[in-house]
């Protein structure tokens, strides 16, 4: 998830990938009144076989995605969006302001909202830390409200910045150990979105990737790197690349030489990957605007191989999945993700 400004309004990558789809959805006869619905939103659990799929939590307007397990598989963080839009709905699609960070327990109880929405103001995409102390997440909660990345201790509530290069715009999180992996748009004569990795304290900051991606006509966002993920081992990353208009690839780019693999085929729209706990899978959102109902959640090894959907059940449109920690590695993996009931899937 990056945060970009156009028109006054605050966008993110994923929520242009989001509004696409939604366009499109809704062109070949989308739910005009699934809203009707008590839980048309949710949170949900399952194994990665497909099986014992159970809803988390639920909402009939609200939606909520990015959802991640804490490390000791007691807590689940995710975002939830308060402002409405068409039909009444508060999406994704609509922006990233009024969000709020939510913690719930993985017994669907104690559901708290740690960071409130604000007016105006961005509150998403948390992300644990490796002791599960704490929860990184983008923020404009500052005078230039400008995209910067916040830690909030659960224990005493405290926020504080961590500190990336001054005068970049910076969004999706992920650390392994005392690293930290972010998007960033970087301004000049020539925008790039790039991945940039440091400590968690702000040292050793380094330029991670520079996607040289050519486009005859001008791309919002720019083309470029989004969303990246460290392997459990922190030698790799996994990270979202849109290589051209509404086509999004998964790439791994390795931590030691910089070598970059694109394991998605050429035309596909892979996005939002993350790692399993013992770094042999991928986990993706898979988008197939030709054949819909093929759209849905998938794994594949990092090579791009073994390429797999996950059999969930039918019903829904499946968003935004993530491995539960410490778990492989076979059908018993539990997996969490976002749904929203749509009767032509």
């Amino acid at each position: 998830m990056t945060i970009f400004k156009r028109k006054d309004k605050l966008l993110s990558h994923s929520s242009r990938l989001f509004y696409f789809l939604a366009i499109l959805l809704w062109n070949i006869g989308g739910c005009r009144t699934q809203h009707q619905n008590t839980n048309l939103f949710g949170i949900y659990i399952s194994t990665l076989d497909g099986r014992n799929m159970r809803v988390l939590v639920s909402d009939p307007y609200r939606e909520m995605n990015h959802a991640r397990v804490s490390p000791d598989q007691k807590w689940v963080t995710f975002t939830r969006y308060n402002k409405r839009g068409p039909k009444g709905l508060a999406m994704e699609k609509g922006g990233y302001e009024e969000t709020e960070i939510m913690i719930i327990r993985l017994d669907g109880t104690g559901l708290e909202s740690i960071v409130p929405p604000k007016k105006g103001i961005v509150a998403a995409n948390g992300y644990w830390t490796p002791d599960g102390k704490g929860i990184l997440y983008v923020s404009t909660d500052n005078p230039e409200r400008k995209p910067q990345i916040n830690l909030i201790d659960l224990k005493t509530r405290r926020i504080i910045r961590i500190p990336t290069p001054e005068g970049f715009w910076v969004a999706d999180p992920h650390q392994v150990k005392d690293r930290l992996v972010f998007s960033v748009i970087k301004k000049g004569k020539k925008v790039c979105q790039c991945i940039w990795t440091m400590k968690v304290d702000g040292k050793d900051p380094v330029q991670l990737t520079s996607p040289k991606i050519s486009s005859k006509k001008r791309v919002h966002p720019p083309l470029g790197d989004f969303d990246p993920k460290l392997s459990p081992d922190g030698k790799r990353v996994a990270l979202m690349r849109q290589v051209k208009e509404r086509i999004w690839h998964v790439v791994i780019v390795d931590l030691e030489n910089g070598k970059e693999m694109d394991i998605s085929p050429f035309d596909s729209v892979d996005a939002v990957p993350e790692w399993s706990s013992d770094g042999r899978l991928l986990i993706f959102w898979h988008v197939d605007p030709k054949r819909i109902k093929n759209s849905g959640l998938y794994t594949m090894r990092p090579d791009g191989k073994e390429r797999k959907r996950i059999p969930l059940p039918h019903g829904y449109f499946y968003t935004m999945p993530a491995f539960f920690p410490r778990e492989g590695p076979d059908g018993r993996i539990r997996i969490i993700f976002s749904a929203r009931k749509d009767r032509r899937f």
